[in-house]
């Protein structure tokens, strides 16, 4: 089979949708350039909250987590310990950082939410909304620790995306 070229020339047309693309690609750059303390606006909207602390919401293990050893009190002690030691943790705040750790067999995942309140103003409806979150899969080989260290590290990098995006609000 043979392709052939269309016998009309497009090539004015097909400027102005190019120029139309590199427009859009820089309102794009725009809309994700740096913001004031180095980060994107994204990453303003996800974790931006005025330096306000926040509750530990954990979730109820499964009964494979409890046959490894693995608790609800453990991974609490490992989240909330991180929280505090950042002077980000209230048991009164309207924020709410959601640890979830499932395990099954041999196998794990543990997801991070950061929630902050939310308004739509079209529905003139409160309420709140996951604006960050971080998870990951893997096994366990029968290693509480192991899920607490994985706890403990993404509490780490959770920390320092926060800190970094409130850095002028939590001086």
């Amino acid at each position: 089979m043979t392709c052939r070229r269309p016998t009309t020339s497009n090539g004015p047309r097909r400027l102005a949708g190019l120029g139309a693309l590199a427009t859009l690609s820089f309102a794009a750059l725009a809309f994700l350039a740096t913001g004031t303390a180095g980060e994107t606006l994204l990453e303003r909207f996800e974790l931006f909250a005025d330096c306000q602390p926040m509750v530990l919401v954990v979730e109820r293990m499964s009964p494979d987590a409890s046959e490894i050893g693995l608790t609800e009190e453990s991974i609490l002690a490992a989240a909330e310990s991180r929280l505090r030691a950042a002077r980000l943790y209230d048991a009164e705040a309207t924020h709410y950082l959601y640890v979830n750790v499932n395990v099954a067999g041999p196998a794990f995942s543990l997801s991070l939410e950061f929630n902050k309140p939310f308004y739509d103003p079209l529905s003139d409806t409160p309420g709140l909304a996951t604006t960050w979150d971080i998870g990951v899969t893997g096994t366990h080989g029968g290693n509480a620790g192991y899920i607490l260290s994985n706890v403990s590290q993404h509490m780490d990098r959770f920390l320092v995306e926060f800190l970094r995006v409130n850095e002028a609000e939590c001086g």
